[in-house]
């Protein structure tokens, strides 16, 4: 368990730290919609095919992080980090209580059972299980200062060179894989997908770019999705 007053990071994540950091340590997200007054960012754990992580931004900071399966678990989730407490997704409902004995249990909006677990004044945490295995757990911040509004987290267009959708995947496999998820949490009418045309690759002041060139088979609509690949590029 993490010290009271300690820096709580994870996955590149800092509890109260500008927004802005996250795009060196993640890349773009996959997505960002508003909600209530704040933005929620959503961003890919590579290594399985249905885990994500959230990153709520408020004021222009990190609020709180949120790693979940969208797949019940039946074992530990190898591919996803342990929590700041040393807890992993998959874990069974009493493995997680042994780890936090001080736990408040409550049930979830979905009737789930949850685990509530005061890091200190400002930090908590929630577990939340189902079929007896941590499906999630989100880190929050309570704290509030006087520091002044940032810029809020955003992201570029995608529609050329200089507006290009960092992808910081580790390599190629994941980087087109992430391009395909990016693609299909931006329909193009409705619940439609665009439909990949054609990929190149190009370079430019010394990075490198992927250009999907896409159609809208709801609306004939065309248009390309440019990334920029340079963190990869060249690894398998």
């Amino acid at each position: 368990m993490p010290s009271a007053d300690a820096v709580i990071t994870w996955h590149g994540v800092t509890l109260g730290a500008p927004a802005s950091s996250l795009r060196a340590q993640l890349g773009d997200p996959l997505r960002i919609v508003p909600v209530n007054g704040r933005r929620v960012a959503r961003y890919w754990l590579a290594g399985a095919n249905s885990t994500y992580l959230l990153v709520v931004e408020g004021n222009g900071y990190v609020s709180s992080f949120e790693a979940f399966t969208d797949v019940t678990p039946t074992a530990v989730l190898d591919n996803v980090a342990p929590d700041p407490s040393g807890v992993r997704l998959g874990e069974t409902l009493e493995e997680v209580k042994s780890a936090h004995p001080d736990y408040r249990q409550a049930i979830d909006q979905d009737d789930r059972p949850t685990l509530l677990v005061r890091v200190s004044n400002s930090v908590g945490v929630e577990y939340v299980f189902e079929d007896g295995r941590l499906r999630s757990f989100e880190w929050t911040t309570a704290a509030h200062d006087a520091r002044p509004a940032l810029p809020p987290l955003s992201a570029p267009a995608g529609d050329s060179l200089f507006a290009a959708i960092l992808d910081k995947q580790a390599n190629e496999s994941d980087g087109v894989a992430w391009e395909y998820r990016y693609l299909a949490f931006h329909a193009c009418a409705g619940d439609t997908r665009w439909q990949l045309q054609n990929q190149s690759v190009m370079h430019a002041s010394g990075r490198a770019y992927d250009r999907l060139k896409v159609t809208c088979s709801a609306t004939n609509a065309q248009r390309d999705f440019y990334f920029d690949i340079t963190g990869y590029f060249g690894k398998p």
